[in-house]
């Protein structure tokens, strides 16, 4: 009997191995690249000050993207996007992306790493909200019951007590919140776009969009910009792994959730939590408590089984 071979993936260097087992693998490094983009804002902190450093990072991120993405990009496109488009990509650029990762940078240098990266996981129930309330999509009360458990699991791990209260919770939980909550928005201005940009140009457009409100969001606040940042070794390290990292995810996550199943892919990122735990340990000597163990097993524990139910 004949077996049917597993696809091969056409990526050079990779030709041996097969699409799924390579789709895998690069959702892995996704899960950790999160994880190390936290410890790069905290190398970048010894020289930039917050916004400064998400647009350095994203600007790197963005040029890079630029040549790796330059064949797909058709930019007669963007002048004929509609008055819409326009107005939900400037969201998804700048509520969605420059002020998402600003808010997960105070997380980072506010809280430890696992925390940050259980609150984070929660992201599919803003999601969910965000799609009753703009894409009309039907309540489900399943879902509406993890939210409302994650949160318990959420208020575990931000005031480290099983009897928490609003005045106990952490500064850099509370940011890594806001994070959260913001982000969210990135993947719902997604599905009200047109399909008259592809993938790339969404990228391409939303993050220099990000660049750019990140600019001007750290002149408001009166951020400055110092060069001699540059002599401090640990801030290179920090701007190079902030700008690798942002660069390497987007490409990566879309080809390995095109070949993989979304239910998959999303429990694959959940390994995140791990390796926040595992590098926060190592690097930090971060440890993590009873009640934040309990309530990060209860915020994974409901964003694995949100993500198996019907979409």
């Amino acid at each position: 009997m004949n077996s049917k071979k597993p696809q091969q993936t056409d990526i050079p260097f990779f030709g041996l191995v097969s699409t799924r087992s390579l789709s895998i693998g690069f959702l892995v490094i996704v899960s950790a690249a999160y994880t190390l983009l936290s410890v790069g804002s905290r190398l970048l902190a010894e020289g930039f000050q917050p916004m400064t450093q998400v647009y350095m990072r994203v600007a790197l991120g963005t040029c890079a993207l630029l040549i790796l993405l330059r064949k797909n990009i058709r930019w007669n496109n963007f002048r004929a996007l509609s008055t819409r488009d326009i107005w939900i990509l400037l969201s998804m650029g700048t509520l969605g992306y420059s002020v998402a990762v600003y808010f997960v940078t105070l997380g980072a240098l506010n809280a430890k790493l696992v925390n940050v990266a259980i609150i984070f996981a929660s992201v599919p129930f803003f999601s969910y909200v965000y799609s009753a309330v703009f894409l009309k999509k039907p309540i489900d009360f399943k879902l509406t019951a993890l939210l409302f458990v994650s949160f318990i699991g959420i208020s575990f791990v931000a005031t480290k007590s099983f009897v928490p209260h609003l005045t106990a919770f952490g500064i850099g939980e509370w940011f890594t919140l806001l994070a959260t909550a913001t982000m969210a928005w990135f993947y719902v201005g997604r599905k009200l776009l047109s399909s008259r940009l592809n993938t790339s140009e969404i990228t391409i457009a939303v993050m220099s969009i990000a660049v750019i409100s990140g600019i001007g969001l750290a002149l408001i606040r009166g951020e400055t910009f110092s060069l001699t940042a540059f002599t401090n070794p640990h801030v290179l390290l920090g701007l190079a792994i902030g700008g690798f990292m942002n660069a390497l995810v987007n490409p990566i996550e879309i080809f390995a959730f095109k070949h993989l199943d979304a239910v998959i892919g999303s429990q694959i990122l959940l390994l995140e939590n791990v390796f926040a735990l595992i590098i926060g340990y190592l690097i930090y000597a971060e440890t993590i408590t009873f009640p934040e163990l309990i309530g990060g097993l209860i915020v994974v524990g409901c964003v694995y089984v949100a993500n198996r139910l019907p979409q």
